[in-house]
């Protein structure tokens, strides 16, 4: 197991998962697409929901994460922290996963619901606070716990449910939100943190987390401490630009004016990026770099008629991300 590194507030970037055409994973694309992102500044979420961690086998999430660190300690960013995603079907098999990302290298793992019993987890929310304890209590590195209700059966967590968490599990280190309401949740959220006391019981600072880049300027302006969004994997200078823009204390008003234009035209990418997933993800990644356009089945990979309209949406984000690249070129 690795010494946890520093996570910080930012840009984390879920990784899509390439695969070959026999769906085994292709690690030269990936290892291509993680250090075009990393590079950047951007911190890797390895195996989560755009990851496709539900088609990945308990030794291809090993593989994956130790190449991960390899990747990264090899072009000199030993300091940049790994999230892997850890989430399973039982309480058993999260820890089980959460322990073998340690040992693999990651720094922390994130977890969402399990979908299959959501109703039943739904009907009676204490069995979801003591899941997240018992997965902290467990876990050798700090968890991140997932609010997305799409992917977990419907069920959204309130945030009285997760302040009890966070009250509850020294050991979590924060929260992604791509939920309904994610800004009226990290108001209340941030009201808990403000009183020092749930930050007392850790050695960490704890991070809310946007689950989308479409609101990232008011989301840090209300406390937000960064997103992590697919939007990256697609436009990683703009994302970043758009990011530095909310760190800067005092802008100029052209420079205000900038990052209301840029945050505009990542907000139009993400509503058309949601609904195509990582289909569309790999579909336009595909396209502007080559790398596999395959999920593996069910999933099939998009048609060239959806892929187009998904890719025509996004032309003038990846229009703004080409002049971005070619200006770091000259």
């Amino acid at each position: 197991m690795t010494v946890p590194r520093t996570f910080r507030p930012g840009v984390y970037g879920p990784l899509p998962t390439f695969f070959d055409e026999n769906e085994e994973i292709d690690y030269e694309a990936y290892k291509a697409h993680l250090l075009h992102l990393a590079k950047l500044g951007i911190v890797p979420v390895v195996g989560g929901s755009l990851g496709e961690a539900v088609h990945l086998s308990r030794e291809d999430r090993i593989s994956l994460l130790t190449f991960v660190r390899k990747t990264l300690d090899e072009a000199g960013l030993q300091d940049r922290p790994i999230v892997a995603g850890v989430g399973g079907i039982s309480l058993r098999e999260t820890i089980a996963l959460a322990r073998d990302a340690a040992t693999a290298g990651a720094d922390a793992g994130m977890v969402i619901l399990p979908a299959y019993y959501a109703a039943s987890l739904g009907s009676d929310m204490t069995q979801i606070v003591q899941y997240y304890v018992d997965v902290c209590a467990a876990s050798p590195i700090p968890i991140l716990l997932y609010n997305f209700p799409a992917n977990a059966g419907g069920l959204d967590m309130p945030s009285a449910v997760i302040e009890e968490v966070m009250r509850k599990a020294p050991n979590l280190c924060g929260v992604k939100l791509t939920c309904p309401g994610s800004v009226g949740k990290l108001v209340r959220l941030s009201g808990a943190l403000s009183d020092g006391s749930v930050n007392a019981v850790r050695s960490f600072p704890f991070l809310v987390l946007d689950g989308l880049i479409a609101d990232l300027i008011p989301w840090c302006a209300t406390g937000g401490h960064g997103t992590v969004s697919g939007i990256p994997n697609f436009a990683p200078r703009a994302t970043m630009k758009l990011w530095n823009y909310t760190q800067n204390p005092n802008p100029t008003a052209a420079e205000t004016k900038e990052a209301w234009r840029l945050q505009s035209i990542l907000s139009n990418a993400d509503v058309a990026a949601v609904p195509s997933g990582v289909r569309g993800m790999k579909y336009v990644l595909n396209k502007t770099r080559g790398y596999g356009i395959t999920p593996r089945r069910p999933l099939l990979p998009l048609d060239e008629c959806a892929g187009e309209v998904f890719y025509t949406a996004l032309k003038q984000l990846l229009d703004i991300e080409a002049e971005l690249e070619l200006a770091d070129t000259d």
